[in-house]
């Protein structure tokens, strides 16, 4: 219940002499008393609104008090003359009382008028429609007969009514009062029929409606008035122009988009805009910008959000019951004889990659799909050599050509999976500034390093939005980190529960290319090792390292030609594909392929590669087996007890023996396995390192027991 100050009191007393004298002032003069802050018996205000006249000169104000029972009560505070002094009185203005806004008003002689029902709407009404005047009068639906309407004369007014029936009763009376005092214009909105009874302008800004919407809502109250006006031109002999025909229903409005449906059962939509297509999730905000546009575009109302809301369900269900199954693609795709790398421009425009070369083409016929954060590629150039990237990176020749293959990994649409590239280097080396300019040659990206992940799912979602990973100032892989990383350079699925659902799978299904960048190693656990490339940065002396501004300046100029170069990689790896056969197969047997095939592409002689990536491999297993004191123990244990024969028996034997010839600092380790189930687990990582030196390790069981057989080559 709200306590209305301004209606009549009943059984008002008889007027005194001092009362008979008493006059309301407005403007309230320069040398006017200062005004209380705090009501005698409600106390401090929880809220006030303060009424200017035109010229900005203060009128009197409005207070809300919200009282201990819930209820609120309206007072306003108004300057009075009294016989020999001004006070301040907690009355209303005894004249015509003046609206809320007037100083806006004035300011704005040719805007449109938003008018609604109390200040409070009014403010928020005037926050999401900067465009119009929002005003209001003072004391609702039972005080417009005492309000001076008369500044709104010959302007055009549009009524915002509360959702109820005092609203409406509002609407009406103030619809009157307009009309009278000779407005131009007058309408009232038609309310949305899903929103609760009351609701209102300041309802609407904190539901998050944008001032795009709240146009929208309010322009229906613009075309009503230009169809009276057409009828008035009518009756006056002029030839009105043809009402524009209402559809049957909203869903028509959708007839120029396919709808269509991912493997993962997500659905999409694929509509023009300005020439080209856009393809976009139903659900997601794009999409319904467009269907919204498409839907004021034939009909003369705006449809509620429910209606929206309601007709996206039975385009997800055509989707599914008459659209295609078609696979979406970030950055990169592959559609069976070309290779695609989208741009990501305003015109949605792709660089197509086959054996005989690349072009740029327009509305390419892949699903690409786009995030917010994604950044547009320079359009390539085509005749540059990979030679322009080398001044940018400070590295040795061999991880130089780790880099480049990366980088080609990284844009070859047909890869499934893709090798991590594990960025080291002391403090100085520029570790954050290459992996920046190698993410702008992959997935340029307006947050182009991220930082480690929580969970495997914050993993998910930056796989789902990211073509490339790059993930910044790493000073520590977590096990479930390096066992995700794996499984993402690779190619593998992840599942989950979808939020706020009881039982929706959440998916991702493919490969990512990885970027790590931190000073420690990085690669201390043998399955992350056999999947990365470990590139050690060289420091940068102070007389060689450029400014930020001239850096980034020369790299802006030579991106293009570097981009085009890398796309003549792609190229050649397509054409060279079928006729490429490696004597020895590593771990990452596709990735190695691929880069043999892309070499006369980049330059290179026939061998360079792999002679640089096996290289690099060996180094990586050799500090990868120094970092792991399992392996090592295992190794000494072999070589001074059992170097012809080897050895076999239980891990609780095996754990017992190189707790022996360990120190004591190594067992208290975080890294010693306490347990003989913890040794089989450390075992089992430990031996493709131990191949690797001529040891070879094998279980078996026996029934009663468990065996590690420890083999010498």
């Amino acid at each position: 219940m709200t306590i209305d100050p301004f209606a009549p009191v009943a059984n008002p007393a008889p007027t005194d002499t001092k009362k008979a004298n008493r006059r309301c002032i407005v403007p309230v003069p320069q040398n006017a008393p200062k005004a209380p802050t705090t009501h005698p018996k409600l106390g401090a205000p929880s809220k006030t609104w303060t009424y200017l006249d035109g010229c900005g000169q203060l009128l009197g104000y409005v207070f809300r008090f919200d009282l201990p029972n819930g209820e609120k009560s309206f007072r306003p505070l108004c300057l009075f003359e009294e016989p020999g002094m001004l006070c301040w009185r907690w009355q209303s203005w005894t004249d015509q009382r003046p609206l809320y806004g007037l100083d806006r008003l004035a300011k704005n002689p040719n805007a449109p008028i938003v008018m609604t029902e109390g200040e409070k709407a009014t403010d928020a009404a005037q926050a999401l429609l900067p465009g119009h005047v929002c005003i209001t009068s003072p004391g609702g639906s039972n005080g417009t007969t005492k309000v001076d309407f008369s500044p709104l004369k010959g302007r055009t007014v549009i009524i915002w009514p509360d959702a109820d029936e005092a609203g409406q009763k509002y609407a009406d009376a103030a619809r009157t009062c307009l009309e009278e005092v000779g407005a131009k214009a007058v309408s009232v909105v038609a309310l949305p029929s899903d929103v609760p009874n009351g609701w209102d302008a300041a309802d609407a800004l904190e539901a998050g409606w944008t001032t795009e919407q709240a146009a929208d809502f309010v322009r229906q109250g613009e075309e009503i008035q230009t169809h009276k006006r057409k009828q008035a031109n009518s009756s006056a002999g002029k030839t009105p122009r043809p009402k524009p025909k209402k559809r049957g229903s909203i869903l028509d409005a959708a007839k120029g988009a396919e709808f269509w449906y991912s493997p993962q059962k997500q659905v999409f939509a694929t509509v023009p805009v300005n020439g080209h297509s856009e393809h976009w999730p139903l659900e997601s905000k794009n999409f319904k910008r467009w269907f919204s546009a498409r839907i004021h575009e034939q009909f003369v109302h705006v449809p509620s959000g429910q209606s929206i809301a309601d007709a996206l369900r039975i385009l997800e269900v055509r989707a599914f019951e008459e659209g295609r199954c078609l696979q979406p693609f970030i950055r990169t795709g592959w559609d069976g004889e070309a290779c695609w790398l989208d741009l990501a421009d305003d015109a949605w425009r792709a660089v197509r990659i086959t054996r005989h070369g690349w072009e740029v083409m327009e509305n390419p016929p892949v699903k690409f799909l786009r995030t917010e954060t994604m950044e547009q590629f320079p359009d390539p150039i085509k005749a540059e050599l990979i030679e322009e990237l080398r001044p940018f990176v400070n590295a040795s020749d061999d991880d130089y050509k780790l880099i480049v293959a990366w980088l080609v990994a990284c844009l070859f649409g047909r890869a499934r999976n893709y090798p991590v590239l594990a960025l080291g280097g002391e403090q100085g080396s520029g570790k954050s500034t290459m992996a920046r300019l190698l993410r702008s040659l992959t997935d340029p990206c307006h947050v182009s390093n991220l930082s480690t992940p929580k969970d495997e799912r914050d993993l998910i979602v930056m796989a789902i939005s990211s073509h490339v990973l790059s993930f910044d100032n790493v000073s520590k892989v977590e096990n479930w980190f390096s066992d995700a990383i794996c499984r993402l350079a690779t190619g593998a699925g992840f599942i989950t529960r979808k939020l706020h659902s009881d039982g929706d799978p959440f998916w991702f299904q493919g490969s990512r290319p990885v970027l790590l960048n931190g000073i420690p190693s990085l690669t201390e656990r043998a399955d992350l090792a056999e999947r990365s490339l470990t590139v050690r940065l060289l420091k940068i002396d102070e007389t060689s390292r450029q400014s930020e501004d001239e850096f980034w300046k020369a790299w802006e100029l030579a991106k293009p030609g570097i981009l085009g170069a890398l796309l003549d990689a792609v190229s050649a790896a397509l054409r060279h594909w079928e006729t490429v056969e490696l004597k020895e197969k590593p771990r990452m047997a596709d990735f190695a392929h691929m880069m043999t095939a892309a070499e006369p592409g980049l330059g290179w002689e026939t061998g360079e590669f792999m002679a640089a990536y096996t290289a690099n491999r060996q180094a990586t297993t050799e500090a990868v087996f120094e970092s792991d004191p399992v392996a090592v123990a295992i190794q000494k244990f072999i070589q001074d007890e059992h170097p012809t024969n080897g050895w076999e028996g239980t891990a609780t034997e095996l754990l017992g023996h190189l707790n022996r010839i360990v120190s004591e600092d190594i067992r208290r380790s975080r890294f010693w396995p306490a347990k003989p189930n913890a040794l089989g687990n450390a075992i089992d990582r430990a031996a493709p390192l131990l191949r690797h030196r001529g040891i070879h390790m094998t279980k078996r069981s026996t029934g009663a027991q468990r065996l590690i057989i420890l083999s010498v080559a």
